[in-house]
């Protein structure tokens, strides 16, 4: 007699239906896909964070706009609009030759950045030298600033660290009697970690200012004055 076909045995189908070991490697490659995407969340959320990190402001130095150790003084530079005490304005006559402001920082986060430079926006004084810095205790001096400095290029401030900043400037001899001029800040280039970014800094703890007379061209133009020149 002819012998009927059986049907497969379970052996046939075992491609079919994938075993224990297929189905774990699958499950295996799903928790590294999920970990790498977590990882890339992550880093992506750090990233965002330390680009807008920001920990620099003023460095509480009670600023007069003071000369900086080294540097030569401006004349007639004093504190305006200072009723109550809580704020107050720097007034910057006009000056013949170049002369110092003085101005401070502070790093109030936990972790240290870098002072890559420091500038001064347009229309305001213009700096005649590059800016010098000096910390607290640079030199062996216990002087605030200390009278030794160096030009400031990538500096790092550690958490709670203060500096100071010397900047050498020119104005106009000339200037308008009834217009002013308002110079709110300067400018701090700050890197931290790959990131970097310019911060605008007031001229003191309480969001002071600059403060002079719109600049003018010339002796004898209507609505000016200016310095006499120096022999």
């Amino acid at each position: 007699m002819t012998a009927l076909p059986t049907a497969p045995g379970p052996a046939a189908n075992t491609a079919a239906h994938p075993g224990p070991a297929t189905a774990g490697s699958r499950h295996r490659r799903r928790r590294v896909l999920t970990a790498i995407a977590v990882a890339v969340a992550v880093v992506a959320v750090a990233a965002t964070l330390a680009a807008r990190y920001q920990p620099i402001a003023y460095g509480g130095l009670s600023n007069s706009a003071e000369l900086f150790p080294g540097l030569p003084p401006g004349h007639g530079i004093h504190a305006v609009n200072n009723l109550g005490g809580f704020s107050q304005d720097i007034y910057l006559p006009p000056q013949r030759g170049p002369f110092s402001l003085l101005a401070s920082l502070r790093n109030n986060g936990p972790y240290p950045i870098t002072i890559e430079s420091v500038s001064l926006p347009a229309g305001g004084p213009v700096l005649a030298a590059p800016v010098r810095y000096s910390t607290p205790g640079m030199g062996g001096s216990s002087q605030i600033p200390p009278p030794v400095s160096r030009i400031l290029h990538d500096i790092r401030l550690g958490p709670g660290q203060t500096m100071f900043l010397g900047f050498l400037v020119r104005t106009s001899p000339c200037a308008q009697r009834r217009y002013w001029m308002r110079v709110p800040s300067f400018n701090v280039r700050v890197g931290f970690g790959p990131f970097t970014r310019t911060v605008a800094i007031p001229w003191g703890t309480g969001g002071d200012s600059l403060l002079l007379h719109a600049p003018a061209g010339h002796p004898g133009m209507p609505g000016t004055f200016c310095l006499p020149r120096t022999t």
